[in-house]
């Protein structure tokens, strides 16, 4: 990450990792966490014998799996990152919970190459990717991810579990309720709030408001249907 004047380094809490998610996000994350200097030293997946993607990480089934790493390891000094893209924000904020509950500690991390202004303020397990931008006076909850050459503008406010897509632009002092999803390249004019648990499309203009629970897609962007809330 540049560091200057302006511009933050997100602090890596602890350096030794256990990553819960073994797919795609996973192996988006894995070299930027390499580069910042990281030890991988387990993999937690819900899916049985799912192979780990690295031949030199050990991967483990849900939380019992979890449970028999711990009990073979040290947890002290131990950090976790939910490796779960959206729609499954949701899912993300209950697993932070869980393995905070085991004594594990939520760890943020920044590419190298995205700059967050000083600024900026952040909750626990932010993930940012290569090239990413955030503003000035920016807002970002708990479990929050924001992808390639993302950028969110000065004043904007990301509740909990919030997925920003690669390439999307969210203008200035946009809202982004908890567990919403902003699809790839759309666009969010300034002011505009987006409900919880919402998904804008890829490509969208989002020029108004739009409610909680619902898929809108478009240039305007439109409601299509409803998108049913998880408990």
């Amino acid at each position: 990450m540049v560091t200057g004047e302006r511009w933050q380094k997100v602090s890596i809490v602890r350096d030794r990792l256990v990553i819960w998610g073994a797919s795609d996000q996973c192996r988006v994350n894995y070299p930027i966490l390499k580069q910042l200097g990281c030890q991988i030293e387990a993999l937690i997946d819900d899916t049985a014998n799912k192979r780990s993607p690295f031949d030199d990480v050990p991967i483990y089934v849900g939380e019992q799996g979890l449970d028999a790493f711990l009990q073979a390891t040290e947890i002290g000094g131990l950090g976790f990152i939910v490796a779960i893209g959206n729609p499954f924000g949701h899912v993300r904020m209950k697993l932070h919970c869980l393995m905070k509950e085991k004594g594990l500690l939520p760890v943020s991390f920044a590419d190298p190459t995205a700059l967050i202004c000083k600024t900026a303020s952040h909750g626990e397990g932010l993930q940012v990717m290569p090239a990413a931008i955030v503003h000035n006076d920016v807002k970002i909850g708990d479990q929050c991810i924001i992808n390639t050459r993302a950028l969110v503008e000065h004043d904007c406010v990301l509740k909990d579990g919030v997925e920003i897509g690669p390439g999307a632009v969210l203008c200035g002092r946009v809202r982004v309720g908890e567990n919403s999803w902003i699809g790839a390249n759309a666009t969010i004019k300034p002011r505009v709030v987006i409900g919880d648990n919402s998904i804008i499309g890829a490509g969208a203009v989002v020029v108004t408001d739009i409610p909680s629970n619902v898929v809108a897609v478009g240039a305007p962007a439109k409601v299509i249907r409803e998108n049913p809330k998880h408990e």
